[in-house]
């Protein structure tokens, strides 16, 4: 290769400073360090060598370059200045790691993704802090979400932030502590909100659970109490509701009716003349529905029916004792022991006619009466007084059967009737 003339060196000169350009940003290698600067070859900068002061090194402090940089090291830098007499380009790290911390703070600015500054110096109005090259601020308001009463409290903490501003004319950023922490105290209330929510939803969870089991458990037990039942038990129970057509009881978790009818041999008049709510009583199974899953209770006893045993001791035609207990136009109902009652009609009461019936029987009378009707089956009797009161007549039936081989009747009977006086 020709060496090349003064002239075309300083026309290759000359176009190698066309391509240096003060504020661009440039790249080396490191040829030589000392404690006052770094030498580098300049990529595409054919006869120009850069330099870099310690002082725009941008190192940490208590640092040395020759702990930070080794020969052959690659650093880029914003170009300050360019000498042409000895052919030495200044450059500044500095400069391009504010760029690029600048940078940095834009992005998080524009993107709201947390920042780790360092609180360096405090005022009244707030604190200053730094993220790498870059200074910010943030005011006493934006420090912390309690009331903040010493800014000095916070220099020499690392603390994390929102930038909030950033203008690059005015030299100026300003950061917020306050909007982090509210933001964490929010994420922080959400989550225990939302595991409270779910615990409380977990509790309802197993409450239901517990309960529908337990439901299954004691629809179990109802399904197996009835399936036990016999018509006939005598159970023990408690009254749980009155109505006007009779009682219901508990037999120990199922309940059945005690219809009106059921609850005395007696008439019943009103269910609260025999049972009251809460009442401990004594029932007898009278009835079961498998279909419906019901049954029917009886609070008199069925075992021993009165209807019954009457029956088996009175018959039509017997002559009884009873007293009158209530009387009615067309007649009077009376007892023929205890909750059995006979009718004993207006017209049974005398042979004459009888007008009304105090004329002739009140309530309370004891008096007789013949049994003219009685049926079990429906539960009926009716009586006679005048049937009761009536002479019964002779039996003649054997001097009939002798008629033939001792003449007329007359004949027979003459001197029954020799003594009465026949017109």
């Amino acid at each position: 290769m020709a060496e090349l003339t003064m002239q075309e060196m300083l026309d290759l000169q000359d176009q190698e400073m066309k391509k240096i350009q003060i504020g661009a940003t440039i790249t080396g290698k490191v040829t030589s360090i000392d404690n006052e600067e770094i030498k580098l070859e300049l990529e595409n900068c054919a006869g120009f060598e850069g330099l870099i002061p310690v002082s725009e090194l941008n190192l940490e402090k208590g640092k040395y370059a020759d702990e930070v940089y080794k020969i052959g090291d690659e650093i880029t830098g914003v170009i300050n200045s360019v000498r042409q007499k000895d052919t030495t380009v200044t450059i500044s790290k500095l400069a391009a790691d504010k760029k690029v911390d600048y940078a940095e703070l834009k992005e998080a600015l524009e993107n709201q993704t947390i920042l780790t500054v360092e609180g360096t110096k405090a005022i009244d109005r707030g604190i200053f802090a730094t993220y790498k090259t870059q200074e910010l601020f943030i005011p006493i308001s934006q420090l912390d979400t309690k009331f903040v009463q010493d800014t000095k409290n916070y220099v020499g903490k690392t603390l994390e932030v929102y930038v909030k501003e950033l203008d690059a004319r005015r030299n100026r950023a300003v950061a917020s502590r306050r909007e982090v922490l509210q933001e964490r105290l929010d994420k922080e209330r959400a989550e225990r909100n939302a595991r409270i929510k779910a615990e409380r939803e977990a509790e309802r969870a197993r409450i239901r659970e517990e309960k529908a089991a337990e439901r299954a458990r004691v629809k179990a037990e109802k399904e197996a109490m009835f399936d036990a039942l016999e018509v006939g038990q005598k159970k023990e129970g408690k009254v749980t509701k009155i109505m006007q057509y009779g009682a219901f009881v508990d037999i120990g978790g199922i309940e059945g009716l005690v219809h009106r009818n059921n609850l005395s041999w007696d008439r019943v008049e009103n269910v609260e003349d025999f049972v009251t709510e809460g009442q401990e009583v004594e029932v007898y199974v009278l009835n079961i529905d498998q279909e419906n899953r019901k049954f029917g209770l009886a609070l008199k006893d069925i075992n021993n029916d009165p209807w019954k045993i009457a029956s088996e001791e009175i018959s039509v035609g017997d002559i009884i004792n009873v007293e009158v207990l209530r009387i009615i136009e067309s007649g009077a109902f009376v007892k023929v022991r205890e909750s059995v009652e006979a009718y004993l009609p207006i017209s049974e009461l005398s042979e004459d006619r009888v007008l009304k019936v105090q004329n002739v029987v009140n309530e309370g009378d004891e008096i007789k009466v013949k049994v003219i009707e009685f049926s079990y089956k429906n539960r009926r009797m009716k009586v006679s007084k005048v049937e009761a009161e009536r002479e019964p007549e002779e039996d003649i039936s054997e001097y009939l059967e002798v008629e033939d081989s001792l003449g007329s009747l007359g004949e027979l009977f003459k001197d029954k009737f020799k003594d009465l006086d026949v017109e």
